[in-house]
């Protein structure tokens, strides 16, 4: 019998049913999400597979540590917060997510875009404020439809993305560093442009790419000048892709720039922490409905059955 400990304190029931009937003994911590290096090495000494969430950091020094095979299972779609040494060792094997909080992030970001673009925060504000007059609003409303979407990153959210995009008939251009792997996006209407073209020529910009070596940092201050200043920015992705300042520094300068992000605020708490009529921050909530942590509960104790099966 296989032994799992999830640092994921909220499992959902489903989801421990199918470990439980999947032989698999499974003790829950009562902290969620917490769990610093010396914990991991303990857990991973005593259990075979580790349920972690993105708060926990997986560092290369457990490797030390292995004298068995072990699963480290994380219910999130990207895996930079666990180390690249980790991934590769053949002392581990990680499991993340790949559809369950898809449709969700695609909801959320469309919840950007049309936030900004039909001033529904800055609109709210001045009423709360006592001054809910449309002629208050510093620019009127906007329609998306029509307008030029740019994609940067051709995955999943991008492709769910991509569906909501044609009901408001939005021509789409998109930056992948592998367009031949992902011709299929040609059915849809979708033209392959570079990067600088994606982000000079679009209205509204969305970015769905992991956290790596190569994409940190992607959108540099350069390529945020590239942008329109009439441009819709949206990035649901790990905030260290943009340089969030600059970004900042651009919507500061031109009321008819707008940004929506979701990303984890621990870095740059202050610097989003001032109201902006034209930025829009949520703390990396896209994946977080209801449904989507059902989904992703569900998709994850699938995949760990699925792999302790195979072991059988």
């Amino acid at each position: 019998m296989k032994k799992a400990f999830s640092l994921v304190s909220d499992l959902s029931l489903e989801a421990k049913d199918i470990l439980i009937n999947s032989d698999i003994s499974l003790d829950i911590a009562d902290v969620l999400y917490e769990a610093d290096t010396k914990k991991v090495i303990e857990i991973l000494e005593e259990y075979d597979i580790l349920i972690i969430g993105v708060r926990t950091t997986i560092s290369k020094e457990i490797l030390k540590h292995l004298t068995s095979h072990k699963v480290i299972a994380t219910i999130s779609i990207g895996t930079d917060h666990i180390d690249e040494e980790v991934k590769s060792s053949s002392m581990v094997t990680v499991i993340s997510l790949k559809d369950a909080s898809v449709v969700s992030v695609a909801e959320h970001i469309f919840s950007l875009i049309l936030a900004l673009n039909k001033r529904l925060y800055e609109s709210n504000k001045l009423v709360l404020e006592g001054n809910g007059r449309r002629n208050n609003l510093h620019e009127k409303p906007e329609d998306i439809s029509m307008k030029k979407l740019g994609l940067i990153g051709a995955g999943n959210i991008t492709k769910e993305v991509i569906k909501i995009a044609k009901i408001f008939n939005m021509e789409m251009v998109c930056y992948t560093r592998n367009p031949l792997k992902h011709k299929d996006l040609e059915d849809y209407g979708v033209s392959f442009r570079s990067l600088d073209e994606v982000l000079s020529e679009s209205d509204i910009i969305n970015v769905s790419i992991p956290l790596t070596d190569e994409t940190r940092f992607l959108i540099s201050e350069d390529k945020i000048k590239l942008m329109k200043e009439t441009a819709t920015f949206i990035n649901t992705s790990r905030a260290d892709i943009v340089d969030n300042e600059a970004l900042l520094k651009k919507a500061c300068e031109f009321e008819t720039f707008y940004v929506g992000l979701d990303v984890d605020l621990d870095k740059d708490r202050d610097l989003f922490s001032k109201y902006r009529n034209n930025v829009i921050v949520t703390p990396h909530t896209a994946g977080f409905s209801k449904q989507a942590i059902d989904r992703m509960d569900y998709e994850l104790a699938s995949k760990i059955k699925e792999y302790v099966m195979k072991e059988i």
